[in-house]
Order: structure tokens, then sequence, then C-alpha cells
């Protein structure tokens, strides 16, 4: 229920309780007012049927005296009397009337005997008159008799019975009015008693209503707030009811949702940038690294570069100076000297060539001829070619493929030179059989050459594709690489698209594989 419901019904219930309480005291009060004029009125009537009697009782005592005497004072006394008994009996009526108004039809009896006593009264003055009218000195004593028959009979049994019965009649109305009076009274305290309980009752229920619902909400939202500052987001409080304050408590918990969310939200944000700002740190240093590894490269590399050409160079111009030398020379010695000279530019050349060509890698400005090129073809004679290589070290070069048919758009010279720069690693550098394998795969075309050599350590396969680094074993047994081979192949297979990878165990030989795709997204095509 809902707080203004509660207090609603509170005050419905205590406005009822009042209204109920001030209709019964106007009742209460209307009743009393009731019975005092009840009382009032037959307090009156009882004291003026009393002051009936006394005139009348006087009136007929001085007619009484006025034929004992036979001095009646001029009728003055008489007549004075008599209008003060006509006025008790007017007054008598009028109060009597009011009572009839006031109490209802029941009074009507008194002015019944009210016309009794008014009528015996009549009668007696009726009778006295005519005694006055017929007396005489001498019928005294026969008319004091019938005075004193009207006396003692009509006037003390008679009309003191009459006026006996009124004041009784209006006591006992005193008494019952008093009676009814006093249980009024004492139903009015109980009730005023019984609804002074009933009110304390429901105001401390409503009292405990009230706190009841306004207490424990007032609670639970002062525990809620205590633990959102204390940071525990999930609390939330229990708020299933449908007063204002449970509409408090849902809103409560709808802002805490909400607080949570973004909370949630910024850790969320935080995160992501805590691992940015890492990732990107991360990068900052791998570019770091990289540019000083360039730089050392580079450094390298003319130092490479330039021990690679000072060597063909220092032939040449060897050979010039033997040739040059004092004195005609043999045309042989020239001829000599020409070849060799020429060995050495064709050497320098080609690593300017290879040079170049992973310069140009680097920069995205490979160039290549392509065509469509048959692998089945184009391997087994890059073999036969190089089986000189095989035949000087009792090496075995064997080539195996079950496909029917592997065209690939390619540089057939440029796949020459990978195939070529693989068959040399492997039989230069100590292997006594190499198995080339073609195959498919789902990105294309596999050329896989494998050889029985020592193998290589893992540090040398990571540096592997580093240009002029040559492994411990190759550095031993072959001393005029340049440590460009690898390289130059890997530019080449990576501007077709494809990919080259190396893997090898100490001892157990190494596996060089490179997959040229059958629909290649090649770099620069000239």
């Amino acid at each position: 229920m809902k707080l203004v419901s509660k207090l609603y019904l509170s005050f419905g219930t205590l406005l009822a309780i009042a209204l109920f309480s001030a209709f019964t005291a106007t009742l209460v009060a209307r009743e009393a007012a009731f019975h005092l004029e009840r009382t009032r009125l037959a307090h009156e009537v009882y004291e003026g049927y009393l002051s009936l009697s006394n005139h009348t009782y006087q009136l007929f005592k001085q007619f009484g005296d006025a034929m004992l005497i036979g001095d009646r004072d001029n009728g003055t006394g008489e007549t004075e009397l008599l209008a003060k008994i006509r006025q008790d009996i007017d007054m008598l009526r009028t109060l009597i009337a009011r009572e009839v108004q006031l109490v209802g039809e029941e009074e009507i009896e008194e002015l019944e005997g009210l016309a009794a006593i008014e009528g015996l009264i009549e009668t007696l003055l009726t009778e006295y008159s005519l005694l006055l009218e017929s007396s005489s000195r001498d019928e005294f004593f026969t008319d004091w008799g019938r005075l004193s028959h009207v006396l003692d009979e009509k006037i003390d049994l008679d009309f003191n019975a009459l006026v006996l019965t009124a004041l009784e009649g209006e006591a006992e109305e005193v008494r019952e009015t008093a009676e009814e009076s006093a249980y009024s009274i004492q139903l009015f305290n109980s009730l005023a008693g019984a609804l002074a309980i009933i009110a304390v009752v429901a105001a401390a229920a409503s009292l405990w209503l009230l706190l009841r619902g306004i207490r424990r909400p007032i609670d639970k939202l002062l525990v809620g707030a205590n633990e959102l500052a204390a940071g525990n987001l999930a609390h939330r409080i229990d708020a299933d009811g449908r007063s204002e304050l449970d509409n408090v408590g849902r809103a409560f918990n709808s802002m805490a949702d909400e607080i949570s969310t973004r909370e949630t939200a910024l850790s969320q944000s935080n995160v992501r940038l805590e691992s940015a700002v890492a990732d990107r740190t991360a990068e900052l240093e791998r570019a770091l690294k990289q540019l000083k590894t360039e730089e050392t490269d580079r450094r390298r590399l003319l130092a490479d570069v330039s021990h690679e050409l000072r060597t063909p160079l220092t032939i040449i111009q060897g050979e010039a100076d033997i040739a040059l030398r004092r004195g005609v020379k043999a045309p042989e010695v020239y001829k000599e000297a020409l070849e060799k000279s020429r060995d050495a530019a064709k050497h320098t050349a080609r690593l300017v060539d290879d040079l170049l060509f992973v310069a140009r890698r680097e920069a995205g400005e490979t160039r290549l001829r392509t065509e469509m090129v048959d692998l089945l073809g184009l391997v087994p004679t890059i073999i036969d070619e190089n089986r000189s290589l095989a035949n000087g070290r009792s090496s075995v070069v064997s080539f195996v493929s079950g496909l029917e048919e592997a065209v690939v758009r390619c540089d057939g010279n440029r796949i020459r030179q990978v195939v070529v720069v693989l068959l040399e690693n492997a039989l230069r550098y100590g292997a006594s059989r190499v198995d080339v394998q073609l195959h498919a795969a789902p990105s294309g075309i596999v050329v896989m050459v494998t050889d029985n050599g020592p193998g290589m350590s893992e540090e040398e396969q990571a540096r592997a594709f580093d240009r002029f680094f040559r492994g411990s074993n190759a550095a031993e047994r072959y001393k005029e690489g340049a440590g460009l081979g690898l390289p130059v192949a890997r530019a080449i297979v990576e501007a077709h698209g494809g990919r080259i990878a190396l893997e090898s165990e100490p001892g157990d030989g190494v596996t060089v594989s490179f997959t040229l795709p059958t629909r290649p997204r090649l770099e620069a095509v000239s």
C-alpha cells in the first residue's frame, strides 16, 4: 500500500471517529437540553398547580368568611383571586401545551386533568354564586350546610384529589426525566470511553502502520546509500512494494544499475585504453627496436657490401695489374686475367642485383616478368642444371610429385633463382641427400626442399632470413657465400603473394618450403 493511501486511511479513520464523536456529543447535548427543558416545564407546571391550589383555597376561604360575617368586601378580594386563578389556569394551559409540543401526545392527559380542575372550579363558583343570591339571614344555617358540603366534598375531596394527582404526575415526570437524563449521561460516558479507546487504538494502529511503512524502507535506503558510498555497486534494495519509498528504492536501484553500467564501461574503457597504450608502447618499442635493428643492419649492410664488393674489385684490380706489368705477356696470360675479371664482375653484378631486388621488395617496388609456368617442368629442369653441385659431393637429389599439373602465373627466372638458392644451401652445407617435392595445398602449389644435413639451431632459424647472416655450418663449409640467398628467396616468394618457411632440428636436416598461389596478387608486374 502506498504511503499516501496509508495517510488517507489513517486520516479518514480518525476523522470518522471524530465525526462520530461530534455527532454523538450533539445527540447527547440535544438529549440533555430536552431533559432540562422537560424538567423545567414540569417544575413550572408543578409550581403553577401549587399556585392554583393556593389561590383556589384562598378564594373559597374568603367565600366562607363572607358567608359567616356577611362582609364580602364589595367582592374586591374575590375578583383579584379569580383573576389570579384564571391567570394560573392560562399559565398551566400554556405550559402543558409546550410539554405536549416537546414530549408528544402523552401530555394531553394533563390538559384533560387541567380542564377537569377548571370545570370543578367553575362548578364551585357557580354553586357559590347561587348560594349568595338565595341566602338570607334566616336561611344562614341551611346555606352554611350547603356551603360546608361544597367546601368539604368539592374542595377538600374532589379539587384536592385532582390537584394532588396533577402534582404527583408532574413529580413523577420529573423523576422519569431525571432517570432518563442520568441514563443518557451514563450512556454518553460509556460511549465516550469506548470512542476514546477506539481513537487511541486507531491512532496507535495508524502510527504503527505509518512507522512500519516508513522506517523499514528508509532503513533499506540508508543501507543501500552506505553500500553504494562504500563502493559496493552490486548491492540492490529490496523494493517489491507499491509505496512511494519503494518507488524511491527502485529508482535507487536504477541509479545503481546506471552507475554500475557506467563504472563497468569506464573500467572497460580504462582497460582498453591501458591495453591500447600498452600496445602502442610495445609498438613504439618494436618500432624503436626495428629502427635500431635497421640502423644496425644498414651499417652492417654497408660494411658487408663494402666487404663483398672489395673482393671482386680486388680481383679485377689484381688481374689488371698482372696483365699490365712490364713486358709483353703471352695471350694466354691476358686471356686468364680477363676471364678472372669477368667472373669477378659477374659475381659483383649478381650481388648488386640481389641487393637491389631486396631493397625494391622492402620499398614495395618489385618488378616481375610473369607468365604461365608449369612447375612440373621447371623444377626438374632446375635440378638437372644443378646436378654438378651434387656430383661433386656424392650427393643424391630426388624429385617427387603426385600432381598432374602445377601451372601458376609467376616470374620463371625468379622462381628458378629461389629453387637454386635452396638446392645450393642444402648441397653446399653438408647434405648427402636432398628431396624435392611438389604438392598442392588449399592456398596454392607448395615446393618443398628437404635435406639430411646437420640442421640449424633455434637462434640460427630465427635469423636465417636476415641479410648477410650465415649460420655457423655455412661459414665453416662455404667461404664464398654472402648471406643473401634466403633473404632474396623470401623477397621473391612474397613478391608473388606467397609464403616461405624454414623448419629444422639440430642434427636432423633442414626443410624449406614455399607456396605459390594459383591466383597470385602480385605487387608489381612489368
